[in-house]
C-alpha cells in the first residue's frame, strides 16, 4: 500500500511539472504570435531602429556617405555622374575627372522620387531604418506564405521568433539604423530577395513568374550576385508547375526571364556608358580604404587567396569580445538560431528544394569568400546578409520540433549579442557622420 501511495504521488508530481512546463511554453506562445504579424513585426521593427539611431551620433541626420542621393540627383539631372565634387570620396571612383559609384543603380532609382522630393541632403538614415523595418515584415509575410504551401511548417510563435532574430538577432539591427552607402545597398538587395521569394510562393501563373524574375532584376541591380537566389527559386517554381502543359511554361518562363535580361543589357550599357565596357565596374579606380590597397595591388579584387580568410571570419570565429570585432564573426555563433539550417537539410534531405536552397546560397556565397575584405568595420557579416533567405528557409524547416524555451534561449543569445555590437556602434558612428 505504502508502495502504492509513493507512485502515485510521483506520477502526480510529474503530471505538475509537465502542467507547469506545458503553462510556460503556453506563455511564451500567447506572447510571441502577435509578433508573427507582417505588420506588427515591420512597426515593432521600425521603432526600435529609428530610437537606436536617434541615439547615434548625428541622430537622423544624413551621413557623409549618402552617396545614392547623389547618383539619383544625377539621373534626375539625365547623366551618369556626379554633378558635384563631394567632400568625401572615400570607394568612389575617379575616372577621366569625373565621379561615380562602383555599386550598381537601383537603390539610386528607388530613391529618385525621395531626391526629387526633398533634394539630396535627404536623411539616408531615416530611409535605411524604414527599408529595413520593411524586410522585417517580408520576412514575416514570407514565413506565413512558406507555412501555408506547406515549404516550411511552422507555428504563429516559433514565425514570430524567427522573425525577431532577422530583425534584432542578425546583422540587420546594426545595418538599419545607420545608413550609409554600404548598409542601404545590403538592406535593399536583402529585401528585393524576400520579395522575389514571396512572389515564387504567393503568387501562381505568369504573372508570379514575371514578379520574381522582376524583383530578382532589382536585386541583381543592387548587389549583382543576388541574380544566383534564382537558382533555388526556379526550381521550385518548375517543379511546382511541371504538370502544366509545355505551351503555358514556355510563357511562364519568358515573363520571369525578361525582367532579368532587360536588367543584365542594362546594367551592361550602364557600365559601358561610363568605363568603356560592359563588364567594366570601375572597380581599377575606385578610392578604397588604405587598409585593402596592398592586397589589392597583389592579388586584385576577387581571388582565392581572401577565401581562408573570409571564411574564418564569416562562419568560425568568435570576434564578439575581442579586437576583431568590426572584421565580422560567425553567424552561427552569433545568430545561433540559424543552427536550425542544419537540422532542415538532415530532416528534409530527401526533397530537392533542399539541395536547391544550398546549392543557391553556395553561388551566392562565391563572389563573397573570393572577394576583397570580409565586410570591414561590421559587427557580424553583413555580406551574408546576401544568402539568408535560404538560410532563413532552411531554419524554419529545422526548428518546428524545437521546443520553445530552447528557441528562446537562442533568440536570446542572438539578441543580446548584437545588442552588445549596436551599443559599441554608438561609439563608431562619428566615422560616417
Amino acid at each position: 500500500m505504502l508502495g502504492e501511495q509513493l507512485r502515485q504521488r510521483a506520477a502526480q508530481q510529474i503530471d505538475r511539472r509537465a502542467q507547469g512546463r506545458a503553462a510556460v511554453s503556453d506563455t511564451i506562445a500567447a506572447v510571441l504570435a502577435p509578433l508573427a504579424r507582417p505588420v506588427v513585426a515591420g512597426l515593432v521593427a521600425l521603432l526600435v531602429y529609428l530610437i537606436r539611431a536617434r541615439l547615434g551620433h548625428g541622430g537622423w541626420d544624413p551621413t557623409r556617405y549618402a552617396y545614392f542621393n547623389w547618383l539619383a540627383d544625377a539621373f534626375l539631372h539625365g547623366q551618369l555622374h556626379l554633378r558635384v565634387e563631394l567632400p568625401e570620396t572615400r570607394d568612389l571612383i575617379t575616372h577621366d575627372g569625373r565621379l561615380y559609384l562602383y555599386w550598381p543603380p537601383f537603390p539610386a532609382i528607388l530613391l529618385m522620387p525621395i531626391v526629387a522630393l526633398f533634394g539630396v541632403e535627404a536623411s539616408d538614415v531615416l530611409y535605411t531604418a524604414i527599408l529595413g523595418a520593411g524586410t522585417a515584415a517580408l520576412v514575416a509575410w514570407l514565413l506565413v506564405l512558406l507555412d501555408r504551401h506547406g515549404v516550411a511548417p511552422l507555428d504563429p510563435p516559433r514565425r514570430a521568433l524567427l522573425t525577431l532574430a532577422m530583425a534584432f538577432g542578425s546583422v540587420q539591427l546594426i545595418l538599419a539604423p545607420v545608413g550609409t552607402v554600404w548598409f542601404t545597398a545590403q538592406l535593399i538587395g536583402w529585401g528585393c530577395v524576400l520579395l522575389a521569394a514571396i512572389a515564387a510562393f504567393g503568387t501562381r501563373g505568369p504573372l508570379g513568374y514575371f514578379l520574381v524574375g522582376l524583383a530578382l532584376a532589382c536585386a541583381a541591380g543592387t548587389r549583382n550576385a543576388l541574380i544566383f537566389n534564382g537558382v533555388w527559386i526556379a526550381f521550385y517554381l518548375l517543379r511546382r508547375d511541371w504538370w502544366q502543359p509545355p505551351p503555358w511554361r514556355v510563357r511562364a518562363i519568358a515573363a520571369g526571364l525578361a525582367p532579368v535580361v532587360v536588367a543584365v543589357a542594362l546594367l551592361g550599357w550602364y557600365n559601358a556608358a561610363r568605363f568603356g565596357g560592359p563588364l567594366e565596374t570601375g572597380l581599377l579606380w575606385h578610392n578604397m580604404s588604405v587598409a585593402f590597397a596592398d592586397n589589392f595591388a597583389r592579388h586584385g579584387i576577387f581571388s582565392l587567396h581572401y577565401l581562408p580568410t573570409n571564411l574564418r571570419y564569416q562562419f568560425l570565429a568568435y570576434t564578439v569580445f575581442s579586437e576583431e570585432r568590426w572584421r565580422g564573426g560567425g553567424i552561427f555563433w552569433m545568430t545561433p538560431v540559424l543552427l536550425g539550417a542544419f537540422g532542415g537539410l538532415w530532416r528534409w534531405r530527401r526533397d530537392g528544394l533542399t539541395w536547391a536552397l544550398l546549392v543557391g546560397a553556395i553561388l551566392v556565397y562565391i563572389p563573397i569568400g573570393l572577394l576583397l575584405g570580409s565586410g570591414y568595420l561590421t559587427f557580424g557579416p553583413r555580406y551574408l546578409l546576401d544568402l539568408m533567405v535560404p538560410l532563413l528557409i532552411l531554419t524554419a524547416r529545422g526548428i518546428r520540433r524545437w521546443p520553445l524555451p530552447l528557441l528562446l534561449v537562442l533568440l536570446a543569445i542572438s539578441c543580446l549579442t548584437y545588442a552588445y555590437g549596436s551599443a559599441l556602434w554608438l561609439d563608431l558612428t562619428y566615422a560616417v557622420r
